[in-house]
């Protein structure tokens, strides 16, 4: 998976259309409420310090960002972009394979990710 986020940004860098990174539709609606307001994940041990920076496919363009934390299911990222609560994106951290996202909150200067379960 890693040579395939590498491909889409050289890709997009070349100006070529990108690929869409999964061909399956969303399993729940991204911008229905979650059943227990998202509390539980927020009590999900969060991981500081684990990987300091990301690489994110952002609407068809890579961004290296800063990570905030990391928990089990998610990432908080500190960037100026701004993308839609529900935009799909990629990311990749150092050590770890790339995946699909789906943002779930923007708020000054940090968004917060919902990683794929891949």
């Amino acid at each position: 998976m890693a040579h395939r986020l590498r491909s889409a940004v050289r890709a997009a860098e070349a100006g070529e259309a990108l690929a869409p990174l999964s061909l399956e539709p969303c399993r729940r609606d991204p911008h229905a409420p979650r059943p227990d307001g998202g509390a539980a994940r927020r009590r999900a041990e969060r991981h500081r310090g684990l990987v300091e920076s990301a690489a994110l496919l952002y609407r068809g363009k890579p961004a290296l960002v800063r990570v905030a934390n990391v928990s089990k299911g998610g990432v908080t990222l500190e960037t100026s972009l701004t993308p839609e609560v529900g935009e799909i994106v990629a990311v990749a951290m150092e050590g770890h394979p790339p995946r699909g996202a789906v943002v779930r909150w923007v708020r000054r200067g940090r968004i917060g990710l919902d990683l794929d379960s891949e």
